[in-house]
Protein backbone atom coordinates (compact mmCIF):
# COMPACT_ATOMS: atom_id res chain seq x y z
CA UNK A 1 0.00 0.00 0.00
CA UNK A 2 1.63 3.26 -1.07
CA UNK A 3 2.34 5.96 1.42
CA UNK A 4 -0.14 8.84 1.26
CA UNK A 5 1.22 12.28 0.60
CA UNK A 6 0.88 14.95 3.23
CA UNK A 7 0.93 18.68 2.69
CA UNK A 8 0.64 20.90 5.72
CA UNK A 9 1.63 24.60 5.99
CA UNK A 10 4.81 25.35 7.85
CA UNK A 11 4.54 26.44 11.44
CA UNK A 12 8.09 27.78 11.59
CA UNK A 13 9.65 30.63 9.63
CA UNK A 14 12.63 29.45 7.60
CA UNK A 15 15.87 31.35 7.56
CA UNK A 16 16.74 32.72 4.14
CA UNK A 17 20.52 32.43 4.33
CA UNK A 18 22.08 29.77 2.16
CA UNK A 19 23.57 26.61 3.61
CA UNK A 20 25.50 23.94 1.83
CA UNK A 21 23.27 21.12 0.60
CA UNK A 22 24.14 17.50 1.25
CA UNK A 23 26.56 15.81 -1.10
CA UNK A 24 26.81 12.62 0.97
CA UNK A 25 26.61 9.24 -0.76
CA UNK A 26 25.37 7.48 2.38
CA UNK A 27 22.05 5.67 1.81
CA UNK A 28 19.76 3.73 4.14
CA UNK A 29 16.81 1.71 2.85
CA UNK A 30 13.46 1.88 4.64
CA UNK A 31 11.48 -1.32 4.16
CA UNK A 32 7.67 -1.10 3.99
CA UNK A 33 6.00 -2.55 7.09
CA UNK A 34 2.82 -4.42 6.24
CA UNK A 35 2.43 -4.87 10.00
CA UNK A 36 3.51 -1.95 12.16
CA UNK A 37 6.15 -2.77 14.77
CA UNK A 38 5.27 -2.65 18.44
CA UNK A 39 7.11 0.35 19.84
CA UNK A 40 8.37 -1.47 22.91
CA UNK A 41 12.11 -1.28 22.42
CA UNK A 42 12.37 -4.86 21.18
CA UNK A 43 13.82 -5.95 17.85
CA UNK A 44 11.57 -8.98 17.41
CA UNK A 45 9.01 -7.50 14.99
CA UNK A 46 8.88 -9.11 11.53
CA UNK A 47 9.90 -5.89 9.78
CA UNK A 48 13.14 -5.69 11.77
CA UNK A 49 14.06 -9.18 10.63
CA UNK A 50 14.06 -8.07 6.98
CA UNK A 51 15.26 -4.45 7.22
CA UNK A 52 18.88 -3.85 6.25
CA UNK A 53 21.09 -2.44 9.04
CA UNK A 54 23.63 0.33 8.81
CA UNK A 55 26.47 0.67 11.32
CA UNK A 56 27.65 3.84 13.01
CA UNK A 57 31.30 4.86 12.76
CA UNK A 58 33.62 6.75 15.07
CA UNK A 59 32.41 10.30 14.52
CA UNK A 60 35.78 11.95 15.09
CA UNK A 61 37.93 9.68 12.94
CA UNK A 62 35.38 8.38 10.44
CA UNK A 63 36.70 4.86 11.00
CA UNK A 64 34.74 1.69 11.70
CA UNK A 65 34.22 0.83 15.37
CA UNK A 66 36.33 -2.24 16.03
CA UNK A 67 35.21 -2.99 19.60
CA UNK A 68 32.23 -5.37 19.51
CA UNK A 69 31.10 -4.04 22.91
CA UNK A 70 30.45 -0.58 21.39
CA UNK A 71 28.79 -1.43 18.07
CA UNK A 72 25.67 0.49 17.00
CA UNK A 73 23.29 -0.66 14.27
CA UNK A 74 20.29 1.23 12.89
CA UNK A 75 17.37 0.02 10.77
CA UNK A 76 14.57 1.98 9.08
CA UNK A 77 11.01 1.15 8.08
CA UNK A 78 7.75 2.92 7.23
CA UNK A 79 4.05 2.48 6.56
CA UNK A 80 1.23 4.82 5.52
CA UNK A 81 1.45 6.88 8.70
CA UNK A 82 4.86 6.57 10.31
CA UNK A 83 8.57 6.44 9.83
CA UNK A 84 10.18 3.83 12.10
CA UNK A 85 13.73 3.52 13.38
CA UNK A 86 15.46 0.83 15.41
CA UNK A 87 18.76 1.45 17.21
CA UNK A 88 20.67 -1.49 18.68
CA UNK A 89 23.49 -0.26 20.91
CA UNK A 90 26.12 -2.46 22.49
CA UNK A 91 27.13 -0.88 25.79
CA UNK A 92 28.90 -2.36 28.86
CA UNK A 93 27.88 0.56 31.13
CA UNK A 94 24.36 1.95 30.57
CA UNK A 95 23.26 5.06 32.43
CA UNK A 96 20.87 8.01 32.15
CA UNK A 97 19.88 10.48 34.86
CA UNK A 98 17.62 12.97 33.09
CA UNK A 99 13.91 12.36 33.72
CA UNK A 100 12.03 15.11 31.84
CA UNK A 101 11.29 15.68 28.16
CA UNK A 102 13.57 18.18 26.43
CA UNK A 103 16.27 18.11 29.09
CA UNK A 104 19.75 18.25 27.59
CA UNK A 105 20.10 14.55 26.90
CA UNK A 106 23.27 14.94 24.83
CA UNK A 107 25.16 15.49 28.10
CA UNK A 108 24.58 11.82 28.89
CA UNK A 109 24.15 8.65 26.83
CA UNK A 110 21.72 9.02 23.95
CA UNK A 111 20.86 8.09 20.37
CA UNK A 112 19.90 10.79 17.89
CA UNK A 113 18.39 11.18 14.44
CA UNK A 114 18.37 14.42 12.44
CA UNK A 115 15.72 14.55 9.68
CA UNK A 116 15.52 17.05 6.80
CA UNK A 117 12.27 16.64 4.83
CA UNK A 118 12.25 19.83 2.74
CA UNK A 119 15.71 19.89 1.15
CA UNK A 120 16.45 23.10 3.03
CA UNK A 121 19.78 22.21 4.66
CA UNK A 122 19.55 24.85 7.38
CA UNK A 123 16.26 23.44 8.76
CA UNK A 124 15.69 19.97 10.16
CA UNK A 125 14.14 18.04 13.04
CA UNK A 126 16.36 16.67 15.81
CA UNK A 127 15.22 13.71 17.92
CA UNK A 128 17.09 12.18 20.86
CA UNK A 129 16.18 9.24 23.10
CA UNK A 130 18.02 8.15 26.24
CA UNK A 131 18.35 4.67 27.79
CA UNK A 132 15.67 5.79 30.28
CA UNK A 133 13.30 6.44 27.34
CA UNK A 134 13.39 10.21 27.80
CA UNK A 135 12.79 12.28 24.67
CA UNK A 136 14.31 15.48 23.33
CA UNK A 137 12.76 16.84 20.12
CA UNK A 138 13.53 20.15 18.47
CA UNK A 139 13.42 22.02 15.17
CA UNK A 140 16.69 23.55 13.99
CA UNK A 141 16.48 26.68 11.84
CA UNK A 142 20.13 27.74 11.92
CA UNK A 143 22.69 25.00 12.63
CA UNK A 144 25.51 27.48 13.13
CA UNK A 145 23.66 29.48 15.80
CA UNK A 146 21.34 27.16 17.71
CA UNK A 147 19.07 28.67 20.35
CA UNK A 148 18.43 25.47 22.31
CA UNK A 149 15.53 26.70 24.52
CA UNK A 150 13.76 28.13 21.47
CA UNK A 151 14.26 25.11 19.23
CA UNK A 152 13.13 22.71 21.98
CA UNK A 153 9.70 24.38 22.10
CA UNK A 154 8.93 22.37 18.98
CA UNK A 155 7.31 19.03 19.78
CA UNK A 156 6.34 16.04 17.69
CA UNK A 157 2.94 15.35 19.27
CA UNK A 158 2.51 11.86 17.87
CA UNK A 159 6.00 10.46 18.33
CA UNK A 160 6.30 7.18 20.24
CA UNK A 161 9.48 5.65 21.61
CA UNK A 162 10.33 2.43 23.39
CA UNK A 163 13.54 1.30 25.09
CA UNK A 164 14.77 -1.97 26.54
CA UNK A 165 17.99 -2.33 28.52
CA UNK A 166 19.97 -5.54 28.35
CA UNK A 167 21.53 -5.06 31.74
CA UNK A 168 20.86 -2.70 34.64
CA UNK A 169 20.34 1.02 34.16
CA UNK A 170 22.49 3.28 36.38
CA UNK A 171 24.26 0.44 38.16
CA UNK A 172 27.74 1.51 37.26
CA UNK A 173 29.64 -1.25 39.00
CA UNK A 174 28.27 -4.13 36.92
CA UNK A 175 28.70 -5.01 33.25
CA UNK A 176 25.81 -4.53 30.82
CA UNK A 177 25.27 -5.83 27.30
CA UNK A 178 23.41 -3.04 25.53
CA UNK A 179 20.17 -1.17 24.93
CA UNK A 180 17.62 -1.00 22.14
CA UNK A 181 15.48 1.93 20.97
CA UNK A 182 12.43 2.00 18.70
CA UNK A 183 10.88 5.19 17.33
CA UNK A 184 7.61 5.79 15.48
CA UNK A 185 7.55 9.26 13.92
CA UNK A 186 4.31 10.33 12.20
CA UNK A 187 4.77 11.75 8.71
CA UNK A 188 2.12 14.28 9.65
CA UNK A 189 4.32 15.57 12.48
CA UNK A 190 7.27 15.94 10.09
CA UNK A 191 5.07 17.71 7.55
CA UNK A 192 4.18 20.29 10.20
CA UNK A 193 7.76 21.52 9.96
CA UNK A 194 7.77 22.10 6.21
CA UNK A 195 5.77 23.33 3.25
CA UNK A 196 6.82 20.34 1.18
CA UNK A 197 4.97 17.07 0.72
CA UNK A 198 6.23 14.07 2.63
CA UNK A 199 5.90 10.75 0.85
CA UNK A 200 7.74 7.83 -0.73
CA UNK A 201 9.08 10.03 -3.52
CA UNK A 202 10.26 12.68 -1.10
CA UNK A 203 14.02 12.99 -0.77
CA UNK A 204 14.54 12.76 2.96
CA UNK A 205 18.03 13.57 4.22
CA UNK A 206 19.09 12.44 7.65
CA UNK A 207 21.88 11.36 9.95
CA UNK A 208 22.14 9.06 12.95
CA UNK A 209 24.28 9.56 16.04
CA UNK A 210 25.07 8.03 19.39
CA UNK A 211 26.80 9.45 22.45
CA UNK A 212 28.32 7.05 24.96
CA UNK A 213 30.32 7.44 28.14
CA UNK A 214 31.50 4.40 30.03
CA UNK A 215 32.74 4.80 33.56
CA UNK A 216 36.23 6.29 33.72
CA UNK A 217 36.32 7.15 30.01
CA UNK A 218 35.73 10.23 27.90
CA UNK A 219 32.60 10.72 25.84
CA UNK A 220 32.62 8.79 22.60
CA UNK A 221 30.51 9.88 19.64
CA UNK A 222 29.38 7.72 16.75
CA UNK A 223 27.73 8.68 13.48
CA UNK A 224 26.40 7.09 10.32
CA UNK A 225 27.85 9.87 8.15
CA UNK A 226 30.68 11.26 10.31
CA UNK A 227 30.67 15.00 11.01
CA UNK A 228 33.77 15.52 13.13
CA UNK A 229 33.38 17.85 16.09
CA UNK A 230 29.84 19.15 15.55
CA UNK A 231 26.85 16.95 14.74
CA UNK A 232 25.08 19.85 13.06
CA UNK A 233 26.48 19.54 9.54
CA UNK A 234 23.57 19.08 7.10
CA UNK A 235 26.06 18.95 4.22
CA UNK A 236 26.94 15.37 5.21
CA UNK A 237 23.40 14.07 5.80
CA UNK A 238 22.74 10.78 4.04
CA UNK A 239 19.63 9.77 2.10
CA UNK A 240 16.62 7.69 3.14
CA UNK A 241 15.29 5.50 0.31
CA UNK A 242 11.77 4.05 0.54
CA UNK A 243 11.52 0.44 -0.64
Amino acid sequence: MPLKYLLIPATFALFTHCAEKSTSDYTIEASFASTAPEIDGKANDPIWQQAKPIRLKNNRTGKEVQESALQTHVKASYDDKNLYFLFECKDPDIWAEFTQRDEYLWKEEVVEVFIDVDDEPETYVEIEVSPANILFDSYIVDPENIDVPATAKFNLPGIRTGVTVQGTLNKREDKDDGWTVEMAIPFEDLANATTERVGPETEIRLNFFRLDKNQGKEFASYAWSPTGKSFHKPSVFGKLVFK
